[in-house]
């Protein structure tokens, strides 16, 4: 994976009141022993460099502002891993309750859909970021990410688990 890639952890709300150190360092990423697994299991949800535009995506497609859209991909608490300042690696928690919103909002979505009305803007995003065209790959990429976010949010809310988001560059 090259770029900056987006990690989705789901965990038991007990393990939020563990420090950010030990909540980034028992997320895995990409080279992680345990990434495979945990990807395998659904635990864990990657998206390699085009996270930016599924932000673009879910937090804009019910207009600026909406409380939950907003949670899907970097909203919640955000926590720095390293107090001393020697890093700016931060670790973002949802808690159940926000994943339950979120799997709401997520009910029905059609990615898809969103995705066609909204090239456009998605485009201007990516050329802000990539030198890589929009184009209909990229467009069904996308879609798939946006999909298994949503599904990876509905299990979670369904298992009664909050979710630790880590940005990785």
């Amino acid at each position: 994976m090259t770029g900056v890639d987006m990690y989705w952890q789901r965990v038991p709300e007990e393990a939020l009141a563990g420090s950010p150190r030990r909540l980034w360092d028992r997320s895995p990423v990409f080279d992680d022993t345990a990434y495979e697994q945990a990807v395998a299991d659904g635990t864990l949800r990657a998206v390699p460099e085009h996270y930016l535009l599924l932000e673009v995506l879910f937090a804009g497609s019910q207009g600026p502002g909406h409380p939950v859209a907003g949670l899907v991909v970097s909203g919640g608490a955000w926590h720095p891993v390293d107090l001393s300042g020697a890093s700016d690696d931060e670790v973002g928690v949802l808690t159940v309750g926000e994943v339950r919103a979120v799997s709401e909002f997520l009910h029905g979505a059609e990615p898809g859909s969103w995705i066609a009305r909204r090239e456009v803007e998605l485009a201007a995003v990516l050329r802000g970021y990539s030198t890589r065209p929009w184009d209909d790959l990229l467009a069904r990429r996308l879609a798939r990410h946006a999909e298994g976010l949503a599904a990876f949010y509905h299990r979670a809310a369904a298992d009664g688990e909050a979710v630790v988001k880590v940005l990785v560059g």
